[in-house]
């Protein structure tokens, strides 16, 4: 009988200890902060971009762009007369926040149809194409955000055919050196953010006389996947490979109307999904009254400049809570139990308050 309460009492002291270890790991909130995989936890994103600095797109898609309060990307050839003739106008189209983009200065591809050919072209021709189309767009715009690019005709090599499997790898080194990310043609396919290749992004396919609900098509794997879809057009409402100037202003209502598509350039859907892989996140201190988190903002803040919507989740007694970013207050919504605020970047240090 002795035994058997001396085990008792050795039993209940360690169930009481047990429970000033479980009580003090109460105390210690264990933050499940994320980053939300589009900014304000949107549904999926959609990319407009244009190739080959066309007049349509300064007098038909930029105006439809305008309307809808909508920005797109223009790939331009600085060699064609539309760049040429119109640097007033790209710049103003640049001003109102659409990105101009690099697709070479003379369009060279290995199309039999293209002219000048990418076959006929040797190393230091290629390079100076996608050198000089950047350093003319650099200068024109004044952007130093960093510059994207589009293959002409979705081709990533060149010279003669034996030659073109080492030349592809000169070619993405060339692209690399003066821009931070790049986007194939004709690919079909869509973009999951922890997938991303860089500088071989694809889009949705061919776009050229396709109708709204054609063009709708070719997204829907994209929302219903929350993934990333970037359409490819030429023309808007006449030249090459054009879509009618009716079904563009469509499709540009539709993703207006419907702000859980998250619409934004190339180069800033690029610069999200790059920005939160590289966001380190680490907790300073984690109480039940108060959680502060510490960021660590890797990338080139020139280039990867934008906000990141961060997600956190309500510990167990919690039912509101105030957020600051180095000592200024922060916006937030809950929505249940989560907790959605943005984040400007380079901000060094989050503060979540119990209220």
């Amino acid at each position: 009988m002795l035994l058997f309460y001396a085990r008792m009492r050795h039993a209940l002291a360690w169930l009481f200890l047990l429970f000033l270890a479980g009580a003090a790991c109460s105390a210690q909130i264990t933050p499940k902060v994320t980053v939300t995989r589009w900014p304000g936890d949107r549904q999926a994103a959609i990319s407009l971009t244009f190739d080959d600095g066309m007049a349509t797109h300064l007098d038909i898609a930029g105006p439809i762009l305008k309307k809808h309060r909508l920005n797109g990307t223009f790939f331009v050839t600085t060699g064609s007369k539309a760049w040429r003739t119109r640097l007033q106008d790209w710049q103003r189209l640049a001003a109102e926040g659409h990105e101009i983009g690099g697709h070479t200065v003379h369009h060279p591809c290995l199309l039999e149809r293209i002219t000048p050919h990418a076959q006929a072209y040797t190393p230091e021709m290629m390079e100076a194409e996608i050198r000089d189309g950047a350093r003319e767009i650099a200068s024109r715009i004044r952007s130093r955000r960093g510059l994207t690019f589009a293959y002409p005709c979705g081709n990533m090599s060149f010279g003669p055919p034996a030659a073109q499997p080492v030349n592809q790898a000169l070619y993405l080194r060339y692209v690399a050196e003066h821009f931070f990310a790049a986007r194939n043609y004709g690919w079909s396919g869509t973009v999951a953010p922890d997938a991303l290749s860089v500088l071989t992004a694809p889009d949705l396919g061919l776009t050229a006389g396709r109708d709204f609900a054609g063009l709708l098509a070719m997204a829907q794997p994209a929302l219903r996947d929350g993934h990333w879809g970037v359409f490819s057009f030429h023309g808007i409402g006449g030249e090459h490979l054009s879509v009618s100037a009716e079904t563009f202003d469509e499709l540009a209502a539709y993703l207006a109307r419907h702000p859980e598509i998250w619409t934004a350039t190339f180069g800033d859907v690029v610069r999200h999904i790059q920005e939160s892989k590289a966001l380190g996140i680490q907790t300073v201190e984690s109480g039940e009254v108060r959680v502060e988190l510490a960021l660590n903002w890797p990338l080139d803040p020139q280039v990867f400049d934008l906000p990141l919507t961060l997600k956190w989740e309500l510990p167990a007694g919690w039912r509101a809570c105030a957020v600051e970013g180095d000592g200024k207050a922060i916006p937030s919504k809950v929505s249940g139990r989560l907790v959605l605020f943005d984040v400007a970047p380079q901000t060094n240090s989050v503060r979540i308050s119990r209220k």
